[in-house]
């Protein structure tokens, strides 16, 4: 590996003041949120067009250097992390907004360009993004490395299914475009660097409204979940929220929106049920229909929220969930999977236990409509004491998540994180396309799966 050569050639070409090296290198360049190590690069390179990404490759390429592309770092599996030194290609200064067609209602993004950037977008067309993944200072081209999806997943599916075409640089710096090379969106930036996007925006649903719906126990909760899939509620959304994590999150925020007790007695549980229609209507017969439900269900109640300030605060105490994380606790962890839906009380309650006996209090909230579920540790201990207690807890999680018919790679996607988790037939069909677009192995080099 020539890094010299390469930090020497790429200088030449861009400019100092867009290769960084030694203490310009900041530390947010050596990790993103995964609480792992710290990896400092050889260099940054810092592209601002697919041109210069282009180059940068090549030349790595040719010198057998290491290239890990990273947007805004906001991963949570350690994707972006240099872990094996060599260059980081930053593409988040690749922000733009290349255009709109108003023919085919297809947006056009430079691949830094930030999901909450895009949805702006699409609203100002008067247009919907569905995919949210939750972290809305997220790149778009992160969240096509790792087809991320969200609460709507289960109605509206994942990055992939927005992507119509798009723009990707190979390991040798050759420039196709992401329809001739599928395998490329997903990938974590170990088959291809993507650098621009073409993405399907939708009519934006008229009317929506929110139901709250409190359970006395997880079981069920999430049985009342299946139900409602079943008898054509058509919820957009339809969150499992454990009550502990409800209660974390509303101390920390100062933003109870969630119900914790109900008469007196504590909630095991909540589903959050997004319905959404033509007109207020249609969306009242949604509602009216679930209502009748509600016996069968055995919730506590039917909470509804149907004004904008109340659907915003819904919103806004969800996605607090996972930053009330980062600042209420002194240490915590998230573990991020995917199980079938009915499988969802099980692995909550296992998860509990499991983190009790090792001192870690387990908090949970899942998409119940594709089984995405958030399992978050924590804890006000020693910190040395806590990273152990997470890795320990690990193995047994993830082996019963694969247990339940689950998948341990979640939204986040392996990284590094998880790559010892990858299953055999992941790793075979990785191994052949990496053979094929990644001959010489740089990119994201040690990730997903040790086959480098």
């Amino acid at each position: 590996m020539d890094i010299k050569r390469t930090i020497t050639q790429l200088t030449d070409e861009l400019g100092e003041e867009r290769v960084l090296t030694r203490t310009a290198i900041g530390a947010d360049y050596c990790h993103d949120e995964y609480p792992g190590g710290s990896y400092a690069p050889d260099a940054v390179i810092e592209a601002r067009t697919t041109e210069e990404v282009s180059r940068v490759l090549k030349v790595c390429c040719e010198n057998g250097v290491f290239v890990t592309v990273r947007g805004a770092g906001t991963g949570q599996a350690g994707g972006s992390v240099a872990i094996n030194g060599g260059i980081v290609l930053s593409v988040k200064g690749m922000n733009g907004i290349l255009g709109f067609n108003a023919e085919d209602n297809t947006l056009s993004v430079q691949a830094g360009a930030l999901l909450q950037d895009v949805k702006s977008e699409a609203a100002a067309h008067g247009l919907y993004y569905p995919p949210d993944p939750g972290e809305k200072t997220a790149t778009i081209g992160g969240n096509a490395a790792t087809d991320a999806a969200g609460p709507p997943a289960g109605t509206y599916g994942s990055t992939a299914d927005y992507i119509v075409d798009g723009t990707a640089v190979l390991a040798d710096g050759s420039v196709i475009k992401l329809s001739g090379a599928k395998d490329i969106i997903g990938s974590e930036g170990t088959l291809g660097v993507i650098t621009e996007l073409t993405l399907r925006l939708i009519e934006k649903p008229k009317a929506d409204a929110i139901l709250l719906l409190p359970f006395m126990d997880t079981e069920t909760c999430v049985n009342a979940a299946g139900t409602i899939l079943k008898n054509g509620c058509e919820p957009a959304v339809l969150e499992y929220m454990d009550t502990d994590i409800i209660e974390f999150s509303g101390n920390v925020t100062g933003n109870p929106v969630f119900p914790v007790e109900l008469d007196g007695e504590r909630v095991a549980a909540t589903l959050m049920v997004v319905l959404e229609g033509e007109d207020d209507d249609n969306v009242m017969e949604k509602m009216e229909a679930l209502a009748e439900l509600a016996e069968e269900l055995e919730c506590l109640d039917i909470l509804v929220g149907d004004t904008p300030t109340m659907k915003k605060d819904m919103w806004a105490a969800h996605d607090a969930f996972h930053t009330s994380m980062e600042s209420g606790a002194k240490n915590a962890f998230e573990y991020n999977i995917t199980v079938p839906s009915e499988h969802i009380a099980e692995m909550v309650e296992y998860a509990k236990q499991l983190g009790k006996a090792k001192g870690l209090k387990v908090m949970a909230y899942a998409h119940a409509g594709s089984g995405g579920m958030h399992i978050h540790a924590v804890s006000d201990g020693d910190k040395t004491e806590f990273k152990t207690a997470v890795a320990e807890t690990e193995g047994e999680l993830y082996a019963k998540c694969v247990s339940l018919g689950g998948g341990v790679r979640g939204e986040y996607g392996f990284g590094y994180a998880k790559k010892a988790y990858t299953p055999a037939d992941v790793r075979a069909a990785f191994a052949a396309s990496k053979n094929a677009l990644d001959p010489k192995k740089i990119l994201n080099y040690g990730k997903v799966a040790e086959i480098c």
